[in-house]
């Protein structure tokens, strides 16, 4: 699978809700419990690490330098 910048964005985001608390991964209401996926903070370190590296070789390989020389012939 290919990364975007867009994907290292939502990453980061997940990071920092996991790490203040505000993601919720299970909620109960009137005797009902919805679960959804538990991830690890480790993991998603693991994966943001993973895109980052991807996005950045990707954006080293699209810069590319051109060099003219030319003389004048004389």
């Amino acid at each position: 699978m290919t990364y975007t910048l867009e994907d290292l964005e939502r990453i980061e985001e997940a990071i920092a809700k996991l790490q203040t608390g505000e993601r919720v991964v299970q909620v109960a209401h009137d005797g009902h419990v919805v679960k959804y996926a538990e991830v690890e903070l480790s993991e998603l370190i693991t994966l943001r690490d993973r895109i980052n590296l991807q996005v950045q070789s990707t954006v080293k390989r699209s810069k590319r330098r051109i060099q003219i020389i030319s003389s004048k012939g004389i």
